[in-house]
C-alpha cells in the first residue's frame, strides 16, 4: 500500500511540475488592454523569430523597451524610448485610452508612445508582434 501511495505522489509531483512549467513557458505575441506587459515579462512572435522585451544595451542600469531578434546574440532591430531609458525596472508596456501602445515607468510617466490617432477605445486595441518584426497595432 506505502508503494502504491508513493507512486502516486510520484506521479502527481510530476504531472503538476509539468502543468505549471506549460504555463510559464508559454509566450505571448499580443498586447492588450487587459494583457499589458511588465519588466521583465516578453512578447515573443508566433514562430519565435522576434521578441518585444526590456533589455539594457550599454548601461546596465539603462533599460530599454524593443524588437530583438529571439535568438542567442539578441541582435537589435528597433528600440522604442532610446532617448529616455527606464531608470529601473518599474517599466509597463500597455495600450492607452486612445488605443496608443504606451511605455511608462514606475510613476506612470509617459516615455515613450505610438502616436497613432483613430478613435478606437482601449478594450479593442492590440498590439501584435508578427514574424516578420513588425510590431501591429491594430482593432480586435
Amino acid at each position: 500500500m506505502e508503494r502504491i501511495n508513493r507512486r502516486i505522489s510520484v506521479g502527481l509531483a510530476v504531472q503538476l511540475l509539468s502543468c505549471s512549467c506549460s504555463y510559464f513557458c508559454t509566450a505571448i505575441d499580443t498586447i492588450t488592454f487587459s494583457n499589458f506587459i511588465r519588466d521583465p515579462e516578453t512578447i515573443i512572435s508566433n514562430g519565435s523569430v522576434f521578441r518585444w522585451d526590456f533589455s539594457a544595451l550599454v548601461i546596465l542600469t539603462n533599460r530599454y523597451v524593443g524588437i530583438w531578434y529571439n535568438d542567442t546574440h539578441s541582435t537589435v532591430i528597433w528600440v522604442a524610448n532610446r532617448n529616455k531609458p527606464l531608470n529601473d525596472s518599474s517599466g509597463i508596456v500597455t495600450i492607452s485610452e486612445d488605443g496608443n501602445l504606451l511605455l511608462l515607468n514606475g510613476q506612470e510617466e509617459v516615455l515613450w508612445s505610438s502616436t497613432v490617432e483613430n478613435s478606437v477605445t482601449k478594450p479593442k486595441t492590440a498590439a501584435q508582434l508578427l514574424d516578420s518584426g513588425n510590431l501591429v497595432l491594430s482593432d480586435t
